[in-house]
Formats: C-alpha cells, structure tokens, sequence
C-alpha cells in the first residue's frame, strides 16, 4: 500500500516483538528466528496545505490478542479504504488532508505466527515465558498485552497475577517490549502540551475538557461491543458525555452494544487495558471494538456484515479526531442532496438547490433497549450552514462563503433545510465541494459533510454578431449520494442541478463553538452556553477463553427521541446506543457549462 500510495502514507518501524528483543525460543512450538519488527502506517496527505503539528491524530491498533483473526483485517482494510478514495469521498478527502491516521495492524507479531501455525492454540499472550516454563502448559506462557499497560496496572478485580492465566498481567506496567512500543509510539504522535497526566491515578475524576485532540481505537474480537473508559471498573469516566455520545454513534452503523460503565452490557473489569490508560495519561478520546462472533471468524460474515458496517464505524471516528469531545455532542447530518430546481436563466440551467436533513438524536438514540441519552440527544437543531470550497474548520470570515439554510419541514426530530439556490456563475473550472454543518440549541457543531462537483466551461456561439461568451450551465452527471446508512450505499443517484441563488452568502461564521459552562433546559434559538452532559461508561477486553462468544441480538430503534426542549438526567445508566446514521454523501456533480 505504500508504495502504490506514496504521497499518502508510509511506513514506520516503531519497536521490536519479545523474540526480536529477547532471541528466545518455545521448545514446544517452534518459533522464527529473531522475531520481529513491529510496524505502523501513517496515512494522510503529504501535500496538505496543514502541517502536522495541525493535523487530528487517530491511532488504531489491531492483533494485540493474536488468536483475534478480524481485527488486523479490519484495520488493513480501513486503511485501504482511506487510501482508495481520497479524492473521490469528499470526507475521506477531508480526514486525510486534516487527519494522521496512524494504524499498527500487529501489535503482538510472535504470537501471530503461532497462532496461524497451530490454529488449535488459540493462543492470546506474548512470549515472554516469565518464568512460567515448568509451571505453566506450553500454551499457557506469556504475558497478556492488554493487561500490560501503565494505568491501573495489577488491579486483582480485572487482571491476574498467576504467570499461566490468560489474563496475566506481566511483573510490572509496561514490561513488555510490544507494549513499551505501542505507548512510546503514542506518545510521539499525540500531542504533549494537552495536558499528559504524571499521575493518572490520582486525577481520575477529573475531565480533560473539550480541547483536547485525539482519538485512540484499540480492535479485539469477538462480541459485537463498543468499549471506552473506564474499564477497570464499572463507573463513568469524567468525559463520559463526549464517549458515550462517540460510542453510541459508532453504534449506529455495526449495531453494538456498549460494554462501559452503567451500562446494562457491562461485562466485566480489565484493568491495565489500553483504552484506559490512552485516555488517563494522554487525554486522548479513547475506544475499543469487540467484532463479530468468533476469534476465527467465518469469512462470509466478515466480508457481509462485519467489514462494512465497521468501516464506516471507523471512518465517523477518524472525522472527529480534531474535536473529539466536542464535535459528538452536536447534531449530524442524516441526508445531504444537490439537485436542479428548474430554474433558467437565458435557457440555461447553473445553479445547485442544496437539501438537508439534520438530527441532534437519531444517531444517538438509537440502540434498542437502551434510554435515550438527553445529555447530548434532546437539543434539537438550531442553524444549518453551506460552506463553498472550505471546510468549516478552515473558515475564514471575510475570505469564505457561507449560507444558512432555510427550514422548510419543522420535524421535531429530524428537521429539513433548504438553500435555494447556490448560482454556478462566476465559478472556476474544475472541482469544488460544498460542505453543510448542523448546530443544536446548546451551540454545539457536529461534524460537518462533504459533496464535490465539478464545473466544466465551455463556450457557446451567439447566434447574433455579438463576441462569443463563456456561459455558465450546470448538467452534473454521476452523482453517488451515499445516506446514512449500516452499509454504505454502493447505488450512485444522479442530480441535475438548478438555477439561481436567492439570497446572499455570508462571509462571517456563526459562533463557533460554545463555552464550557452549562446551560438550563428550553434552550432558545440563540445557544448563549454549553450543556452540562455527564454520560457513562466501563470499557474492557473481550474475556479470553476457547468458546468465543456470540454477537448479540441488537436491533436500532425506529424511532429516536428528539425534541426541542432538554431535561438530561445527570447520572444516566443504562444509556442508549447510538444507531449511527450519519453515512456521509459524497456527491459528485459534473457541470457543463456550454
């Protein structure tokens, strides 16, 4: 990949596997000589006008447990999917010129060749023998990676001091060399100056705050769950609003539960994970995915159901990196539409109607089973936005267009918005993207969606003596909108655009994001603060044993909760995993102007 891709990604050696590190050897199970090296790729665009230092970081790792087939498929297929549609995705486009995405798809590469060598080991463990030889079967040494990190490290109730369980937790945090990699690796890359704990432990309770940047997504199998902080025990974590609402989300498109704190899928404790530690001592948002329904799982289930709908998982999360705690807890964008409205001037059509539906708690409130989670679902939607040629991140006022769409369907739980209509003259030939963002009545931005078009001018001849014009006209063809679905559509539709704007477009951004202190119920139009939205969680790893569990039965909810006043409770439990169906629309309209 990185060599068909070069100006997109690249390939670092970030540290050694135990056999590299140590050169020792399993009498019972042959292993390679030397090991080996541990490597991650770094996608994004080289030729961003942002630099690195400005750029969200996502950090995905995969094969901590190697008997865990999907998940290092999983991750490498993410990546080939980011790498395939820059430029043809308007928000694949988007991550990559404003995102490092950063995916290790092996963590524990020893055991990984075990496990493909003698599939009937199951094996989850490192080989670092730490004395278990003698004491332990030969299947049973080993250190348990995700026991292994630097917070909570040694907690009895989610780990295990006995060498030859499958939980053991090494001598002490971080003694390994693969997870001694993987925190060394994070470090570099997330930023310092965010406010990296000395003492996590001693600071547990209190919130990183809404500046933060980052996310960190660690993927196991099997169980079809959603983890994040904390998991060493079943209690909420201070950020708790932002993950859950981010998990909840997730949840939209692979139909998970949430395996976090007052959750009723909470299953068990694991400390010493790397989703806590990520969290407590970088401050990064942190998750973690349990896929399927089985450590080696069925191949057709995998390419059906688990790829695609983990896909977009992934794709939403990667979106948020710059605002991770903030941009969850506004509204999404359920449907995005470029169409032609009819209008003409002089007989030729060269103007986009731009149509939209936005949501604050479909996404949200979407798991079956669960409450709607009114921290961040229940505040309605307030302002809809157009942004021309930039993202709404990179707005200047003064420099950029921007309009605000009309309502024109007062649904209380999914509004639509209208602009009529975005006028083509004037535009430059080539590629353009239009970007649309939603704000709740709280004042909180959700993450904006992309659509290209492009403009071709073409002279026409006048049938009079006068000097032939460049005319602008607007005839898209091939148009693929992608709705906020499970599955991405893979049903392109075609649009003709439209005519005239009405109105004209504002070069000044609304506010842009809220204060940090809350707001009281019935928000008005005018957000004058931000909510107070305490939600909940507990993550961990999948148990290890021979039997794998099975995915449970999740079906979304119809009919989200969403309403124009909020009365959050503020010690949810139980809250409602997020349906999340905010599928982006990468639209590509292609005008001739003739």
């Amino acid at each position: 990949l990185a060599e068909s891709y070069p100006d997109l990604s690249s390939v670092v050696d970030i540290g050694d596997s135990y056999l590299k590190s140590k050169n020792d050897n399993n009498d019972d199970y042959p292993l390679p000589q030397n090991g080996y090296d541990i490597y991650a790729m770094v996608i994004t665009a080289s030729d961003s006008p942002h630099p690195s230092s400005a750029k969200g970081k996502t950090l995905i790792i995969s094969g901590v447990h190697p008997r865990e087939y999907a998940p290092p498929e999983l991750t490498m297929r993410f990546a080939e999917s980011l790498l395939s549609n820059y430029q043809s995705d308007a928000d694949i486009t988007y991550i990559l010129d404003h995102t490092e995405v950063h995916i290790i798809f092996q963590v524990n590469p020893d055991s990984r060749y075990i496990t493909e060598k003698y599939p009937k080991t199951f094996w989850r463990k490192n080989q670092n023998p730490d004395n278990g030889r003698g004491n332990c079967k030969a299947d049973e040494i080993g250190v348990d990676l995700n026991r292994n990190f630097g917070f909570r490290w040694g907690d009895q109730d989610g780990a295990s001091d006995d060498r030859c369980d499958s939980t053991y937790h090494g001598r002490g945090p971080g003694s390994e060399p693969e997870t001694r990699a993987v925190v060394d690796y994070a470090k570099e890359i997330f930023p310092e100056e965010q406010g990296r704990r000395d003492d996590p432990e001693g600071s547990m309770n209190v919130a990183f705050g809404e500046d933060n940047t980052g996310i960190f997504v660690d993927v196991h199998a099997p169980g079809g769950y959603i983890f994040y902080p904390w998991g060493h025990k079943d209690r909420q974590s201070p950020d708790d609003d932002a993950l859950q609402a981010t998990a909840r989300k997730m949840s939209y498109y692979n139909g998970y539960v949430l395996w976090a704190g007052g959750q009723p899928d909470f299953q068990y404790a694991a400390s010493g994970d790397s989703s806590d530690y990520m969290y407590a001592a970088l401050g990064v948002a942190s998750f973690g995915l349990e896929l399927g329904e089985d450590f080696y799982e069925n191949c057709n289930l995998f390419e059906r159901k688990v790829l695609p709908d983990n896909i977009s998982a992934l794709t939403y999360l990667a979106k948020n990196a710059k605002k991770p705690f903030s941009l969850p807890k506004g509204p999404d964008i359920i449907s995005l539409d470029l169409s032609d409205d009819g209008t003409t001037q002089d007989g030729v059509q060269y103007g986009i109607k731009v149509t939209t539906v936005a949501s604050d708690s479909r996404l949200v409130n979407s798991i079956s089973g669960y409450p709607d989670f009114t921290e961040t679902g229940s505040q309605g939607v307030s302002e809809v936005r157009v942004y021309l040629d930039v993202h709404p991140d990179d707005f200047k006022e003064g420099d950029d267009l921007t309009w605000e769409m009309q309502l024109i369907d007062n649904d209380s739980e999914e509004p639509k918005f209208e602009l009529e209509v975005i006028s083509a003259e004037g535009f430059s030939s080539g590629r353009h993207t239009l970007y649309v963002q939603a704000k709740d009545r709280d004042g909180y931005f959700g993450p904006a969606t992309g659509a290209f078009f492009d403009v071709e001018i073409r002279p026409t001849k006048s049938p009079s003596l006068a000097p032939t014009t460049d005319s602008p006209s607007l005839k898209p063809t091939s148009t693929p909108t992608r709705r906020p679905s499970k599955k991405p559509s893979a049903s392109p539709t075609t649009a003709t655009p439209s005519a005239l704007p009405t109105g004209k477009p504002s070069t000044s951004r609304p506010t842009k994001s809220p204060s940090r202190s809350p707001v009281t119920a019935n928000p008005s139009l005018s957000p004058t603060g931000n909510p107070t939205r305490a939600p909940s969680y507990s993550p961990t790893t999948a148990q290890p044993s021979a039997s794998p569990t099975t995915n449970p039965t999740k079906s979304p909810s119809a009919s989200p909760t969403y309403g124009p006043s909020r009365n959050p409770s503020k010690s949810p439990t139980g809250q409602a995993r997020t349906d999340f169906c905010f599928s982006i629309l990468s639209i590509v309209l292609l005008f001739n102007l003739c």
